[in-house]
């Protein structure tokens, strides 16, 4: 009998290593293994799984003295030592409940049921201990070992006749306490190997990542709007990575493709819904669906998109899109890969865009430094301020500090992002100047809300409003009025600079939108393109004309602080 008992717990081992083999190549169970140990649905579902795993063993088992000799314990107990307290405790009650089921009056049938949800209570137990052990499948046989000497001892415990449960003991305790241990060893190695198969597939995804980002790095230093370098850089993605396709945007539009037919060209294309989700949230997205007046409806029926942002100062500037098809997708690892990937190209745009910055703002000094050091500007100052010297002696000091000010905002300034306020207070100095020289025909109105801040690019006013002052305000013969308003809409500061001139002829306007105003224009131009350069294509000047005057107006995106409310 006892040869029996052992050829039986061997082919019943045998078995459960296959099933735990198998059921390591199903997808849910991955997953479940790997990151969704803490949902309680997957829980439940993974309880159900091992209980399942525990009434086949109990079927399987062999009959010893109106008792079973089984292996039900392996479903059990490895079922708590993988998933935890309610996967283990689950899983016993559901195979301990059959257990007493199907042989209800049994001599060891409430023993055998109590031992079994105890057994499945120990695995759940020792769930914080295994993920902690250096060794887990010599740690699983020694808590199956303990937890097999409990179940005989439950057995003596409660089963009676006592002269039974003896004799059955001493014929089952040896082969189940040995075999059983072994058998949850084994089990419980196959399963850790998928944590070791999932370690390296991503410690191979990490090693692409570097390898794709350091080949597409000539490219991004072009930044997100130089379409030629961004197509090169989606085909590298496409090609190294494996995937069907690749989508980059921005905000509003699709910049580049690889791999991807569209309906429309690139720039023309409604942006597909998962991508503006993934824009909202900042958050890394999967859609293996799509509407049917979705650009990605068909796409979308043999693969998946992982849509990652693109970020820069904390605002998304775009979206990098990957398209897996659907039976090669690990989800975790392809979604690691493209968040991975994508935070560094969004580091490497930043860093261009830096640089990029950096450029632009030494023109922008040097045009405002060359503005405030020109002859005319210099002489009509001090001109000015030699004016007031006799009558208003303590004017004629006001102004001069307000020139030794203007001069040290130029040559102090060494960041492109400043406070609104102190951009503010450059812009001031400028028409205290201006005011003080015209006198009654300059009037400046500004209506600025008391505790508005947000952060601009430094010298990103003053050209506006040098520029609605000399060829706006002052070019009439009456009265100049310059007004200067800042608003939150939303999200955005939206900030207008408004005189009374002329206008600007349209010719002039859409030069400027063109890029083409030339090296003797880089007032207004150079302003227009730093704002593109820094928030997207959508934030430029948003210049009105018409002969009563011009609004010229910016908006500036106000990236949310931590802790305040949408």
């Amino acid at each position: 009998m006892v040869v029996e008992i052992f050829k039986n717990i061997i082919l019943n081992i045998s078995l459960l290593v296959l099933i735990a083999y198998l059921l390591t190549k199903i997808p849910l169970v991955k997953e479940f293994i790997t990151n969704d140990r803490e949902r309680l649905l997957a829980q439940c579902a993974m309880a159900v799984f091992f209980g399942l795993i525990g009434i086949l063993s109990t079927y399987t088992g062999i009959r010893v003295n109106d008792a079973i000799a089984n292996t039900r314990v392996i479903g059990v107990i490895a079922g708590g030592l993988l998933g935890g307290p309610v996967v283990g405790i689950g899983a016993g009650v559901i195979a301990g409940l059959h257990r007493y089921l199907i042989d209800i009056g049994g001599f060891t049938a409430v023993a055998c049921a109590v031992s079994t949800i105890v057994e499945g209570l120990i695995g759940g137990v020792c769930y914080q201990y295994m993920k902690r052990a250096n060794n887990s499948a010599a740690f699983a046989g020694a808590v199956t070992l303990a937890a097999e000497i409990i179940q005989m001892l439950i057995i003596l415990l409660i089963a009676r006749p006592l002269e039974e449960a003896w004799r059955l003991v001493a014929i089952i305790s040896m082969p189940m306490i040995l075999f059983n241990s072994i058998g949850v060893m084994i089990f419980v190695g196959i399963f850790d190997s998928v944590f070791i198969e999932q370690d390296r597939e991503a410690a191979n995804r990490i090693r692409l990542v570097l390898n794709i980002a350091d080949r597409c790095l000539p490219y991004l230093r072009h930044g997100l709007y130089d379409k030629a370098s961004l197509h090169s850089a989606a085909e590298i993605i496409r090609r190294e990575s494996g995937a069907a396709g690749v989508l980059i945007t921005d905000r509003s539009a699709i910049l580049a493709r690889s791999g991807v037919k569209l309906r429309e060209p690139d720039g023309g294309c409604p942006l597909p819904q998962v991508v503006r989700k993934t824009i909202e949230s900042g958050q890394v997205r999967i859609a293996e669906e799509a509407e049917e007046s979705d650009l990605l409806y068909e796409r979308l029926k043999l693969q998946t998109a992982v849509c990652a942002p693109l970020t820069r100062g904390g605002l998304v500037i775009g979206v990098l899109v990957l398209f897996i098809r659907k039976f090669k997708l690990t989800r975790e690892v392809e979604q690691e890969f493209a968040s991975g990937l994508a935070r560094i190209f969004s580091t490497q745009l930043e860093l261009s865009e830096v640089e990029n910055q950096k450029k632009l703002l030494q023109k922008a000094e040097f045009a405002a430094l060359q503005s405030q050091i020109n002859p005319h500007f210099l002489f009509n100052a001090l001109n000015t301020i030699t004016a007031f010297c006799r009558e208003k002696p303590e004017r004629a000091r006001e102004l001069l500090i307000v020139l030794s000010n203007y001069f040290r905002n130029t040559l102090q300034t060494g960041h492109y992002m400043i406070p609104l306020k102190k951009e503010l207070e450059h812009v001031n100095a400028y028409l205290e100047l201006e005011k003080a020289r015209f006198e009654e025909k300059l009037q400046v109105e500004e209506e600025i809300p008391e505790g508005l801040s947000c952060t601009v690019p430094s010298f990103i006013l003053q050209p506006i409003v040098e520029n609605a002052v000399k060829h706006g305000a002052m070019r009439g013969a009456g009265v100049g009025v310059v007004r200067i308003r800042a608003a939150q809409k939303k999200n955005e500061i939206l900030i207008t600079v408004q005189d009374n001139g002329k206008g600007i002829p349209q010719e002039v306007v859409d030069r400027l939108y063109r890029g083409d105003m030339g090296s003797g224009s880089v007032g207004l131009s150079n302003v227009h393109k730093r704002l593109k350069s820094i928030y997207g294509e959508d934030y430029g000047l948003m210049i009105s004309t018409a002969q009563e005057g011009t609004e010229i107006g910016i908006r500036i995106p106000r990236v949310k602080k931590r802790g305040e409310d949408a």
